[in-house]
C-alpha cells in the first residue's frame, strides 16, 4: 500500500477524507476520491448514518483501483457483526483501516468489543493491513497515552489525530508517542478554514479550539488569511518533525476544483 510504504520511507503521506453519497452513487464516490489527484495516497471515508456504509464505499474504491482507508465504528455494535465486517474487508483485500469509536450512535451491546480487541481482531485478519487509532491533542498527554498505549499494543501502526490548528498543540502528545511508542506514524489532520463561520463550526462540532490569532486574521483578511494559515500549518507541521503523514480534510463536501488545487500546491511543498 502506498500511504503506509511511504510513512515507512519517511516521505510524506497524504490521505483525503470524503464523505461518501447518501445512495451507492459510484460516480460521486469516485468524484470525492479523486479530488486531489495523484497528491493523495489514500482515502479516509468516513462512516456516518445515513451515508453508504465506509466498508461499503471502500470496496468500491478498491476495486476502482484507489486505496481506501476503512473507517471501522464500534459504537452500539456486536461482536458478530464487527467481525462480519472484518471478514469481508478481509475477502475484499482492503488493506487499511481507522478504528474508532464513533462520534454517536446507539448504546453499546453487551459484548461490542474494546477498541483494542477489535484491532487485534482486524490485525490478525489483516495481517499486513495498515491500521490507525485516533487521537485527541486537545487532551492532556496523559491521558491520551493511556488512551491509545492499548491499541498500538494490539497492532496499530500510525495515529490520526484531531484537526490541527495550532501546531504548537500537537507537539507535546506527538514527542510522548515518538518516545513510548518506537515506530509508530503520526498523522495530523489538517483543514482549510476559510472564513469565521468555518472555523467556529468545526470548532463546536469537534469541541476543539480556535486560536484567538486564527479568527482575527481570518476577520481581517477572509479566505487569503485561511489559506496562509492552512499552507503555514502544513510547512509546521513538517518542518518540526510533528507529522509522519497528514490526513486531509475539508469544511465541504465537494469542494471546488481551486480549492483543491490549493490544497494540493500546499502539500507538494511541505
Amino acid at each position: 500500500m502506498q500511504f503506509l510504504e511511504k510513512l515507512r520511507a519517511g516521505e510524506l503521506a497524504v490521505t483525503l477524507e470524503i464523505t461518501p453519497p447518501r445512495k451507492p452513487l459510484d460516480e460521486v464516490l469516485l468524484r470525492r476520491a479523486r479530488g486531489l489527484g495523484s497528491v493523495a495516497d489514500a482515502v479516509n471515508v468516513i462512516q456516518r448514518s445515513g451515508r453508504q456504509p465506509s466498508l461499503d464505499a471502500s470496496i468500491t474504491l478498491r476495486a476502482a483501483g484507489l486505496e481506501p482507508v476503512w473507517h471501522l465504528v464500534t459504537r452500539g455494535r456486536s461482536r458478530a457483526e464487527i467481525e462480519g465486517e472484518i471478514e469481508s474487508a478481509a475477502g475484499a483485500g482492503i488493506e487499511a483501516a481507522l478504528c474508532v469509536r464513533g462520534e454517536t450512535g446507539p448504546a453499546d451491546r453487551p459484548d461490542t468489543p474494546t477498541l483494542r480487541e477489535t484491532v487485534a481482531a482486524v490485525r490478525a485478519a489483516l495481517p499486513g493491513a495498515c491500521l490507525g487509532a485516533t487521537a485527541n491533542q486537545y487532551l492532556p498527554p496523559d491521558r491520551v497515552l493511556r488512551n491509545l498505549g492499548p491499541k498500538l499494543s494490539a497492532g496499530a501502526t500510525f495515529v490520526q489525530t484531531q484537526p490541527v490548528l495550532d501546531a504548537g498543540s500537537l507537539a507535546p502528545l506527538a514527542g510522548a508517542i515518538r518516545r513510548e511508542f518506537a515506530g509508530t506514524f503520526v498523522v495530523p489532520m489538517v483543514m482549510p478554514l476559510l472564513t469565521r463561520g468555518d472555523a467556529e463550526r468545526i470548532a463546536a462540532r469537534l469541541r476543539i479550539p480556535v486560536p484567538a490569532e486564527n479568527l482575527a486574521r481570518l476577520d481581517a483578511d477572509g479566505a487569503r488569511a485561511g489559506w496562509a494559515i492552512f499552507e503555514e500549518t502544513v510547512r509546521t507541521l513538517r518542518a518540526e518533525g510533528l507529522a509522519d503523514g497528514l490526513a486531509i480534510m475539508t469544511p465541504q463536501m465537494d469542494p471546488p476544483p481551486e480549492a483543491a488545487d490549493r490544497i494540493a500546491a500546499a502539500l507538494r511543498s511541505a
